[in-house]
């Protein structure tokens, strides 16, 4: 099994039919709803950002809070990001815990501990190390 495999058109087809053949149920669901569409985003931090948001709460809500923050402080970067106090983050629907994970993750960019542009190129295992 290869260490990446990247998500395209092809290989989410390819995974919907293996997960259909498998479980009859997920047909029905496709049947109703249609194949899962495949989002693509531009790579880098607003992404990583939005991302953050989306987890654990409704996309919409995740999509209010994103535009509120580029309302804030316009396109989304780390310096612009960091400049913001944690009030202000906060009275535009972050949480606590995604204001902090924002924040590090800001902090990482900024310090040159973490290099996005790296990460297209590396494995699963370097990614995650």
């Amino acid at each position: 099994m290869p260490d990446t495999v990247l998500i395209d058109e092809r290989t989410l087809s390819s995974a919907v039919d293996e997960l259909s053949a498998a479980h009859g149920e997920i047909q029905g669901i496709i049947s109703l709803y249609g194949r899962p569409p495949l989002w693509g985003r531009e790579p880098g931090f607003a992404s990583l950002v939005y991302t953050i948001l989306e987890q654990q709460v409704s996309l919409a809500s995740a999509r209010a809070v994103y535009r509120k923050l580029e309302g804030l402080i316009g396109p989304v970067s780390p310096r612009k990001l960091t400049a913001v106090d944690t009030a202000a983050l906060r009275e535009i629907g972050f949480s606590r815990q995604k204001t902090d994970y924002c924040r590090n993750l800001a902090d990482l960019i900024i310090t040159g501990e973490l290099d996005l542009d790296t990460l297209e190129d590396a494995t699963d295992a370097e990614v995650m190390s």
